[in-house]
């Protein structure tokens, strides 16, 4: 049987942890997952709260960032799948016997989504659908699919998607070996915050699919999300705006962006607009993704050199 890895990465997370944990370690599989926890210098109880269960670990005195964190438990990782998982996420006991077998069958496929439920609180049942995947606008912001809608519209059908919500994303291994730059699967560049969308274009870009796969449900707390972003750190709304810079200097064409000028500048004048009147502490984003941009474009070449897709192939999922 295939074996499967989760990996948690924390930051004061105590709240949520224990209901993440139960339901990671109650997946019904012939063969238990191997739970891997990072913590990125928790201030609450989250370690101790981690080290009642049967898991490996990881205390780090200071904070990687999420994408650091992950790649650090990658590293020591020799199962055929791994599940991201974040921890304000609770599992449904099925969840990942849907996702491997849905991988097992594709093997062209290289992640898969799960959809998603949105929830005040882990102890309470879902009020939403929070997101069956993801996908890209014109304007090149991504998107949830079925964001927000109500219980009974939740996309029923299995199919192919862009990617994967970084909330819970299970992933083929092979293709996280295979997408890595210089060591590293996540990029660590990003700090957190759109990296999952980093790997998911990167992925596209090399030739691998994600599928949908409805039967996997899990419910999950949105914390960062449209109407909530004044609820951010100041710091976290700042990286949002400057890794949108870094996904397009590592993964988009100019060509295909020329296809889409017109929303793209019309949104870039209204993120710039709303930054200069009402978030003015984000935008030394602009300079902080301009001193990087040496960085991508290194990235981008080594993309370049295992690309096996076009943008006109991908251009379908830009909506």
């Amino acid at each position: 049987m295939p074996s499967l890895a989760i990996h948690i990465v924390t930051h004061n997370s105590a709240s949520t942890l224990s209901a993440c944990l139960e339901s990671a370690l109650s997946q019904q599989l012939d063969t238990p997952p191997y739970v891997r926890l990072f913590d990125n210098a928790s201030t609450d109880a989250t370690c101790q709260i981690a080290r009642q269960y049967p898991l490996v670990v990881i205390e780090s005195p200071i904070n990687l960032g999420y994408a650091a964190a992950h790649n650090r438990l990658l590293a020591g990782c020799t199962e055929d799948y791994v599940l991201t998982l974040n921890p304000d996420v609770r599992l449904s006991p099925d969840f990942c016997a849907h996702l491997l077998a849905a991988l097992e069958a594709n093997p062209q496929a290289g992640m898969a989504a799960a959809c998603l439920l949105r929830c005040e609180s882990l102890e309470s049942p879902p009020h939403a659908v929070d997101g069956a995947g993801l996908f890209m606008r014109r304007t090149r912001r991504q998107g949830l699919i079925a964001d927000n809608a109500p219980l009974d519209q939740r996309p029923s059908q299995p199919g192919e998607v862009f990617g994967v919500d970084g909330a819970a994303a299970f992933y083929r291994r092979g293709m996280l070996a295979a997408i890595q730059i210089d060591g590293e699967v996540f990029d660590e560049d990003f700090f957190m915050h759109k990296e999952d969308v980093d790997l998911c274009w990167r992925a596209q870009l090399l030739g691998w699919q994600c599928l949908y796969v409805p039967t996997a449900q899990a419910q999950h707390i949105r914390t960062f999300r449209p109407g909530r972003r004044e609820r951010a750190p100041t710091w976290m709304r700042r990286l949002a705006v400057r890794n949108r810079y870094l996904l397009l200097l590592k993964n988009d064409f100019p060509s295909h962006l020329l296809r889409d000028i017109v929303p793209f500048l019309a949104y870039e004048i209204g993120i710039f607009a709303f930054m200069l009147l009402r978030e003015p502490r984000s935008l030394p984003a602009y300079g902080q993704a301009w001193r990087l941009r040496a960085k991508m474009l290194h990235k981008r070449r080594h993309i370049s050199t295992k690309r096996r897709v076009t943008w006109q192939a991908l251009r379908h999922w830009f909506r």
